[in-house]
This record gives C-alpha cells, structure tokens and sequence, in this order.
C-alpha cells in the first residue's frame, strides 16, 4: 500500500490544481478511512493516475497514524482550495520510507527530522510523527 500512496502523492503534487488530482486525493481518503472499498479505491487511483494498481503490503504500524491524517489532510486541503498545502503533504508522502526502513530507528528519525518536523514548524495542520 506504500508503494500506491507515494504514486499518487506524485500525482496530487504534479497535478495539484487539477480536478483530477483532486479526485485522486479524495479516492486514497476514501479509501483509506472505509469510505469505498479496496477494489473501488483501486478501480478510482488507477483511473486518474492511468496505471493499473495493486495492493502487495500494508501499511506498517509505525506509520499508519501518519499516513491516515495525511490522507484526510490532503482531502480537506482541496476543499478549503488550499492546494498549495495540499501539495506540501503530498510532498512528504510521496518521500514515505519503504516498509522495510520503517522499523530501522535512524531511518525513521532523518525522515521525521527532514520532513514532518519542517512541515510542523511553518503549517497549522500537525503532522504526527512516524513513531
């Protein structure tokens, strides 16, 4: 599943002022929060972003909180017409570390320091850290 929210963080951030991005954006939240089905959240991302998409790995513990508030971030982001801020999550999404450097300490700290840390200092919306 990492593999598909940092495809589509690509997306949101190349396509930010899109309607496109946006109903990419609003898929992976609908997805995410069991809003749609897995299949239909797939069926939607692959059709805006163009490429057939499959689940191969969940999310691992350690990042599931963040990835969940920054899907909804992202989605209330576009409909408050920030996409500016819509983009900047989108940003640090689509750097999320693969699943096998989540559980490496060092690996998770540089990422919280370079990424979640910086964006905390300068926007309202907190992310929460990978713990």
């Amino acid at each position: 599943m990492t593999d598909i929210i940092r495809k589509t963080a690509v997306f949101i951030r190349a396509n930010a002022e899109s309607a496109r991005g946006q109903r990419a954006a609003a898929a992976l939240a609908d997805m995410i929060d069991g809003k749609i089905t897995a299949d239909e959240g797939l069926a939607a991302l692959s059709e805006c972003l163009g490429c057939e998409l499959q689940i191969k790995s969940t999310v691992p513990n350690e990042a599931t909180a963040f990835v969940v508030f920054s899907a909804r971030e992202i989605r209330s982001a576009f409909d408050n017409g920030d996409a500016a801020l819509a983009s900047d999550i989108a940003d640090i999404l689509q750097a999320l570390p693969e699943n096998r450097y989540l559980s490496d300490k060092k690996a998770v700290s540089a990422f919280n320091k370079t990424y979640i840390r910086k964006f905390n200092k300068k926007h309202i919306p907190q992310l929460p850290e990978i713990v």
